[in-house]
């Protein structure tokens, strides 16, 4: 029995080490998640805070810089009528964003749901002035669900 003691004192004090690593680790975890911003419904915010900048507050210009799309390309989505702001369809190319736009470029249908569509989205948060131009800071989703707009069509 007595040398069944030491070895189970032994024991306890990996598994108190190891679990106090595992707290301290949990720790360093949680602490670096409170950085991340919580939504209204308590999920965590999937956007990137982003600067854009741009020649113009036109919407081809701006659509160009928040995708990545050739101005040949973008300049076709918007006449298709693929690009919306604040939930309104835009086929005019000359149409100045303010802050807090809401623009969303329509990529593909949802598969499971038609109603629903894949968009990029992006909310303008603010703008500057600068000599270069205009200095856009945006939040950006890559990948969004929202209503499927062009389904009629």
């Amino acid at each position: 029995m007595l040398l069944l003691l030491p070895r189970f004192a032994l024991c306890t004090r990996r598994t108190l080490a190891s679990t106090t690593s595992a707290l301290l680790k949990e720790k360093k975890s949680t602490s670096s998640a409170k950085n991340v911003e919580i939504g209204d419904d308590g999920l965590p915010k999937d956007y990137k805070l982003k600067t854009l900048r741009a020649g113009s507050r036109r919407l081809d210009t701006f659509v160009n810089r928040a995708t990545g799309q050739s101005s040949s390309e973008v300049i076709k989505l918007i006449m298709q009528g693929k690009v919306r702001v604040n939930d309104e369809v835009f086929t005019k190319k000359a149409y100045n964003i303010c802050q807090d736009d809401v623009i969303e470029v329509w990529k593909s249908p949802f598969a499971d749901n038609a109603a629903l569509a894949n968009v990029e989205r992006t909310e303008i948060v603010s703008y500057e002035v600068t000599d270069q131009g205009y200095n856009f800071e945006v939040k950006s989703w890559k990948n969004f669900l929202s209503d499927n707009w062009r389904s009629s069509q």
